[in-house]
């Protein structure tokens, strides 16, 4: 299976978009360490051996990551979910919210719940099962997200 994974241009691109900041201004406010840690983690193995060896684990993986390691002064749970579902969509896994979340409500709550917790394997296995609730092989499946469309709200 070959993987997709987001790099530090595709977080800058969608931290801009989602806070309205110019990536040169998110760069040099940012500790990019921090993020460039979290976007190498759904790739992580040792010995051969992946430690998250699906696709939902890796998702999970990076927004756990993005969100627990805190690179941004701000925003750090409303890009770690978009950078969850771009991570979805390119490696061919359709998104579908949860039926009456139209609001988005329901997803921002547990990416809060998220936050608040230890960030742990367990942590990663909630989430990845709330994840794979979510998401599905589309025969045609979207390359990524138009971003176009994302609207920034409260953090």
């Amino acid at each position: 299976m070959s993987v997709e994974y987001l790099d530090l241009a595709d977080f800058l691109a969608i931290t801009e978009l989602v806070l309205e900041v110019p990536a040169d201004q998110i760069s040099r406010i940012s500790r990019l360490e921090l993020a460039e840690s979290a976007l190498h983690a759904p790739a992580a193995s040792f010995g051969g051996i992946e430690f998250y060896p699906d696709l939902v684990a890796k998702a999970a993986v990076l927004c756990t990551r993005l969100v627990k390691n805190h690179p941004l002064p701000d925003g750090n749970k409303r890009v770690g979910f978009v950078c969850l579902i771009e991570f979805c969509l390119r490696n061919g896994l359709s998104w579908s919210p949860p039926p009456g979340d139209e609001d988005g409500e329901a997803s921002a709550q547990v990416i809060l719940d998220l936050a608040a917790g230890p960030g742990d394997n367990e942590a990663i296995t909630t989430l990845a099962e709330w994840i794979r609730d979510r998401t599905s092989h589309p025969s045609n499946p979207p390359r990524s997200l138009d971003t176009g469309d994302i609207a920034p709200t409260q953090n």
